[in-house]
């Protein structure tokens, strides 16, 4: 839709011009004079104006530039799909992973221009020499589907592999396509949403969108074009201009900058020349093309291009001289110049034409631009950057940051989607170990259909020590858990029918209740501790706010919100705030910070490396600083004399905000008055500085900052230990680091250091052994001579770590190769590759947070994680580097965390003196033994009570999943458990979802749900069994059981003489079918739940 302002422009004298001149002329055209807000808006009204073909075209120097153009291209195309053609990748050697979200915006731009789709697309310099598929081919291989259609999907599946698609189990990610039975599932790689096809015969049936996460259909399409992952080889030869209509508004932003990009990116790519198109023929086909060239200046390329020169100027700066701004205003006014204002709010739009109709001066207030008024002027809201005035109009634009300096800058990302609650371990594979508990530790074989007495049940079938096997009814698949203990040793079989588990499950849960105790009266105690309600924000805390320069994501916001209404009731605040790296975590912390400063606390920040906490300092003090809040640091970095300064103006509160290592917990360090202590990320500490951290936070409100929380902080945050906030949208245009996973290849490594310090760069490479560092170095100045290095490692002095680390983050040498010292270290942003050799050799989270190294600027960033050549590598091996590859996309640390603690295994998490425990019975055993017996100890239970079994369901009645309907066993196995633990209100929702996945269910599977509902129904009224035997159904009740007694007697008048109920230890009803029309299934469907 086109906005008020862009008609306006329209009607500017310049724009009319050009859209003749473009009209008339079918090469390039060159405009002069246009730079900031005024270009994005020129630009607009001509496209309108021309009414040229979608979409929209600009190529432009690099991504920098691209951001700054979209931030204004928003404010006058709101609602219109904005796509970059990324460059694709240009690397050397096999890799086993790409980074799809690149790819797939990369298609969808190739798409928008082929299909004419509404929109604008940028390419920079580096994307637009890189040759493409031929727009035929993309035509050709573009894969049409739609609902009705006859085509085998077989036919459809080979298609698609041939198309570079992966072939998986479930699509959980772009490129993908899975196959059950009727139903396709497929993520394009042009598309927004993965789509689910389903067949009748060789019909396609129906279309709908679905969840990633849960899995569910979200609406029905009616047709879906997939377009190719991958086309031969010979038929990349095309350029972008290529793809170009005559029509088409095309776009060259400042031609000077982009050729000179363009020289930069074929010296730093001439390995790859062979796919890119060559100087003299990219300037050809470009002169050729019915291209804009738009410049400040001037440019000398195609001398014989018409030229107009836009007669326009940006607005002086007036850095909140508000006197100065009224006397323009008046003198404009006065000429018969009306003077439109542009605020970055509504209300701060409302606040200034309050202020400036008390200063005489006639400024209509409007929510958005409603047109030049016919007198007077308009304040009113929008996003522009700068204002303009044209020569010839009656009218100039203002905007907030004219006025008062640089505004926030609108983020452009979306915010991603949440999922549903996390499971705590995949699902398990036949061949893993499983806790039953019952039985004890087995492993799982698979399932196993069995016919007895004519009925066909499947069974889970286990087997023991000695080769013993245990076959379980599916219906009990919630007694069986995956084991998971210490990381690479397998535990001890069970013995069936011995002793010895029922020993260790008593061991454990003793253990588990005197741990459940404490916990619970530490919590408590911390519920109960007076600590201080701090004050609610004051006009500093919103102006301190107001002056961060970016937009809030709403995971900020929410996380802000959340810790502040903690900080403001009377107990002490314990949360932790888990957010990817670089996702705005210490922006939030900071705020916590000045709001207790505001209220005349101390803050602690605490960070565990030295060079941490020096990046903290220069973060706080740069928020900070302005605002008058006193920050200091106190670390090795400080003389003993400095030290001893800055102890004194703490004790006297002459500071406000103390930073430091596990320093500051000394106990020489006294604060005035500690309000808020601030932890980042924990998990580096030891177990005396936790212990110290305890002591310390007794009574303060406490904020834990992490990236990926150790397995214990996480789980204890899940099961409602402490709050927990979660940021996962990441910031402004931030991308994904193109992340590849390989053998170790000269080659590539090679390539790599090259291709960024080419660029301006610098490197992190990362060896996990530091003795053998020095010969890294020595191989790297072989693979690239001139190349500069600097060491870090552990065993080197805090001073001279420091050193190196600056020295780096100054840009004194290419490469800081290290070992994992650099987990937690300064913010680079020129630092955008990272190598890690040896990644087989390094924890998940360690590998997740060295990634998180790079990629903190706009610019593409590059992360190799490199394994030994023809190294067979161990099972925890191979599932830290898949995780890697699952988890490329922003804002995976949340998920990372949850595999790692599935991968490490339960390792000392809870303590020395609960690892045995952990050990004997499985993890989620354990967990679930803690949970249960907390919300026991909660209720005034007993944790050593017996919990009453699960009902058992005893009728002749074929209910299983068969293999022709589903022959997945991690599918069947989902499904089992899903029955499993359905509740009875929510069975419709399941059988609503089992038919969107799997398709119309056989009678096997709808009676399996039927069962599953009632076994549901009974565990709510506590009965014990259900039995459906020739000529009566028998109900066994446990004595406290909660089933209605009026219902009850009800029932037996209802069905007298046919019903009974005989009373004694467990109450039974008894009620004889001989001769009844209802089949007992129904019956018990129709009257189990009027008992609840």
């Amino acid at each position: 839709m086109t906005n008020t302002l862009t008609k306006l422009l329209q009607q500017e004298k310049n724009v009319r011009e050009g859209a003749d001149l473009w009209q008339k002329t079918p090469g390039p055209l060159q405009l002069t004079g246009l730079t900031g807000s005024v270009k994005a808006g020129f630009l607009c009204a001509l496209q309108e104006t021309v009414q040229a073909a979608q979409p929209l075209v600009i190529l432009t120097v690099n991504r920098e530039s691209i951001r700054a153009q979209r931030r204004e291209l928003a404010h006058f195309y709101p609602d219109l799909a904005m796509r970059e053609l990324y460059p694709a990748s240009l690397i050397h050697g096999q890799v086993d992973t790409r980074n799809e979200q690149v790819m797939a915006e990369r298609a969808a731009a190739l798409e928008m221009i082929v299909r004419k789709e509404p929109g604008i697309i940028f390419a920079t310099a580096e994307a637009a020499i890189q040759k493409l598929p031929q727009p035929e081919s993309l035509v050709r291989e573009n894969l049409k589907l739609a609902v009705g259609q006859e085509i085998e999907q077989s036919l459809v599946v080979e298609k698609l592999v041939k198309a570079g698609y992966e072939r998986t189990e479930q699509v959980d990610t772009l490129g993908q396509v899975a196959v059950r039975g009727d139903i396709l599932d497929v993520f394009p790689i042009n598309g927004k949403d993965s789509v689910r096809i389903e067949w009748f015969d060789n019909t396609i049936d129906a279309m709908k969108r679905f969840d990633l996460d849960t899995q569910r259909s979200i609406g029905t399409i009616s047709q879906v074009g997939i377009m190719p992952l991958a086309v031969p080889n010979q038929e990349i030869s095309a350029s972008l201009f290529q793809y170009l209509s005559a029509d088409q508004l095309a776009v060259l932003d400042e031609p000077v900058a982009f050729f000179e990009e363009c020289k930069k990116s074929w010296g730093d790519n001439r390995e790859f020349a062979d796919q890119l198109l060559d100087q003299e023929t990219m300037i050809q086909q470009a002169g050729e093309t019915h291209l804009l060239t738009v410049s400040d200046l001037g440019h000398p390329y195609f001398p014989q291009a018409p030229r107009i020169h836009v007669q326009v100027r940006a607005m002086a700066p007036y850095n909140k001289n508000t006197d100065l701004l009224q006397k323009d205003l008046k003198g404009w006014l006065d000429q018969g110049i009306h003077p439109l204002i542009m605020m970055g709010t509504r209300d701060k739009a409302a606040g200034l034409a309050e202020s400036l109709k008390g200063a005489g001066l006639p400024m209509a207030f409007a929510g958005q631009f409603q047109g030049v008024p016919e007198t007077g002027g308009q304040v009113f809201a929008g996003s522009l950057t700068n204002g303009f005035y044209f020569w010839d109009e009656k009218w100039l634009l203002l905007t907030e940051s004219d006025i008062f300096g640089a505004q926030k800058k609108r983020r452009l990302t979306k915010t991603k989607g949440k999922g549903p609650a996390l499971n705590y371990f995949s699902d398990i594979k036949a061949g893993d170990y499983v806790v039953h508990d019952v039985q004890g530790i087995g492993r799982y074989m698979g399932v196993e259909t069995i016919e007895v007495n004519g009925v066909h049940r499947d069974y889970l079938q286990l087997q023991y020590a000695g080769g013993d096997k245990l076959h379980v009814p599916v219906e009990q698949v919630g007694l069986l858990h995956k084991y998971v203990g210490n990381e690479g040793t397998p535990p001890k079989l069970s013995n069936m029918g011995r002793k010895d588990w029922q020993k260790a499950t008593r061991k454990a849960q003793k253990a588990i209740t005197i741990l459940a105790t404490e916990l619970l009266r530490l919590y408590a105690q911390r519920k109960i501790t007076p600590g201080h309600a701090f004050a609610p924000d004051t006009h500093w805390q919103k102006e301190f706010e107001d002056s961060f320069p970016f937009e809030e994501t709403p995971d900020q916001l929410k996380a802000i919100a959340e810790i502040k209404a903690d900080m403001e009731k009377p107990v002490p605040m314990e949360r932790l705030l888990c957010g990817d790296v670089g996702y705005g975590k210490t922006e939030v912390a900071i705020r916590a910070a000045f709001k207790a400063v505001m209220d005349g606390k101390q803050v602690a920040v605490l960070a565990p490396t030295t060079v941490l906490a020096q990046q903290h300092l220069l973060t706080f003090t740069q928020r900070m600083g302005s605002f008058g809040v006193r920050v200091e640091m106190l670390s090795r970095f400080r003389t003993p004399k400095q030290q001893r300064e800055i102890m004194e103006r703490v004790a006297e509160g002459k500071i406000d905000v103390l930073i430091g290592t596990h320093r500051i917990l000394n106990p020489d360090v006294e604060f005035h008055d500690l309000g808020l202590l601030i932890i980042d990320e924990e998990q580096r500490f030891g177990v005396a500085q936790k212990e110290k951290i305890k002591q310390r936070s007794a009574g303060i409100d406490v904020l834990t900052l992490s990236a990926t929380p150790i397995p214990r902080t996480l789980h204890l945050a899940l099961v409602k230990g402490r709050d927990m906030s979660i940021i996962e949208s990441p910031p402004e245009d931030r991308l994904p680091v193109e992340t590849y996973v390989a053998e170790y290849d000269d080659g590539m490594v090679r390539e790599a250091l090259e291709r960024e310090i080419r660029r301006g760069g610098r490197i992190y490479y990362v060896h996990n052994r530091i003795e053998g560092l020095s010969r890294i170095a020595a191989h790297l100045r072989e693979l690239v001579p001139g190349i500069t290095i600097g060491l870090a490692h552990g065993r080197m002095t805090e001073d001279e770590l420091e050193d190196v680390m600056l020295g780096f983050y100054q840009g004194d040498f290419d490469v800081l190769l290290s070992t994992t010292i650099i987990e937690n270290g300064l913010d680079v942003p020129l630092a955008n590759t990272i190598i890690i050799d040896g990644a087989e050799n390094f924890g998940l989270s360690q590998l997740y947070q060295m990634r998180g190294r790079v990629g903190r600027s706009s610019r593409l960033a590059y992360a190799y994680f490199l394994y030994k050549k023809d190294r067979v590598l161990s099972e925890v091996a191979q599932k830290r580097l898949q995780a890697i590859r699952d988890f490329t996309e922003l804002g995976a640390g949340f998920k990372i965390a949850m595999r790692d603690l599935e991968i490490r295994g339960a390792g000392n998490l809870l303590g020395a003196e609960q690892h045995g425990q952990i050990t004997g019975v499985g993890f989620d055993l354990y967990c679930r033994l803690l949970e249960k017996t907390i919300n026991t100890l909660q209720n005034g239970g007993n944790p050593d009570e017996p919990v009453p079994p699960d009902p058992v369901i005893e009728m002749k009645l074929d209910a299983y999943i068969p293999d022709d309907y589903i022959d997945n066993p991690r599918y069947k196995l989902e499904l089992y458990h899903r029955l499993g633990d359905m509740k009875y209100e929510d069975r419709n929702d399941l059988m609503d979802e089992i038919i969107d996945r799997f398709g119309t269910p056989p009678t096997q599977v709808e009676n399996l749900w039927r069962v599953a509902a009632l076994r549901d129904v009974c565990r709510k009224l506590r009965i014990i069994s259900v039995a459906v035997r020739p000529g009566e159904i028998r109900l066994a009740f446990d004595p406290h059981s909660k089933a209605n007694p009026d219902v009850l007697q009800a029932l037996i008048r209802e069905y007298v003489p046919r019903a009974t109920l005989k009373m004694g230890p467990q109450p039974q009803f008894v009620l004889k079918t001989k001769g009844m029309e209802e089949q007992p299934l129904s019956w018990l469907e129709k009257n189990l739940p009027r008992m609840l």
